[in-house]
């Protein structure tokens, strides 16, 4: 049995699952297992995942016969066996070293429900402040008791994630938020590792308009800071690489 069980959803992601993969074959630390779980893909994402059975031979793949995030998370944590799971979004990537300074954070501050900072998949300045400003939205959460461990990477131990049945899987939009606001409710908060471990996708962004996105996420902010609800439905928003197959890689 592995320490660590990575859960990675999947919808049409042949053109990026490839990076994040690859990041986990360069970890320092090899103590884990990925498992996929695939939304019914119209691409080759199932097969690019089974090209890395070699190279990740915990590697295990299933679908989840619909696409529904919430669902394929629960899943994925189901049918795996790590004491901790580690939530990352297809389209993330790792830094090399990110298994070994998450042990280091564990073992120093027996944290049981944490993320990290990031950075943009681009090194242009403007999506480096954006993700600037991002992190520090997260770190306000904290200071404003309104915590959120953000979805392209959440970590989690096994028994923590059990104990409020993992993701709602009627939420299509902020499953997030509403997961660590059940957990922090049962007096387990969210730490933050003040280290950029991984790479964030702003893909969505760049497709929908850096306007309309920041002006989305600041509705979600404002219901979420004066109302601690979040919005849990959002028309057209939807998952799945598709959306961004005529998009240039970064």
């Amino acid at each position: 049995m592995s320490r660590f069980s990575f859960v990675i959803p999947t919808l049409n992601e042949e053109g990026f699952l490839s990076n994040l993969l690859t990041s986990l074959t360069h970890q320092t630390k090899q103590d884990f297992e990925v498992v996929v779980v695939d939304g019914s893909s119209t691409d080759d994402t199932v097969g690019l995942a089974q090209s890395f059975a070699s190279k990740l031979p915990k590697l295990q793949i299933f679908s989840s016969g619909k696409a529904n995030l919430p669902l394929q998370r629960n899943l994925g944590a189901r049918a795996s066996t790590g004491e901790w799971l580690v939530f990352v979004d297809a389209d993330s990537m790792l830094l090399p070293y990110f298994i070994e300074r998450l042990e280091h954070f564990i073992e120093a501050q027996n944290p049981k429900f944490l993320t990290s900072w990031f950075r943009p998949d681009s090194e242009t300045t403007g999506d480096a402040i954006f993700t600037l400003v991002s992190n520090l939205f997260f770190e306000g959460g904290l200071a404003f008791h309104r915590p959120c461990a953000p979805g392209p990477l959440t970590v989690v131990k096994r028994d923590t994630f059990d104990l409020v049945n993992g993701y709602n899987e009627t939420l299509t939009f902020g499953e997030d938020y509403d997961f660590s606001r059940r957990i922090v409710a049962q007096g387990i908060p969210l730490q933050i590792l003040r280290e950029t471990l991984y790479i964030i996708s702003l893909r969505r962004m760049r497709r929908e308009g850096k306007l309309g996105y920041i002006w989305l996420m600041t509705k979600a902010a404002l219901l979420v800071l004066f109302t601690k609800r979040n919005l849990d439905t959002v028309p057209a928003y939807i998952m799945g690489g598709q959306l961004y197959e005529t998009d240039k890689k970064t």
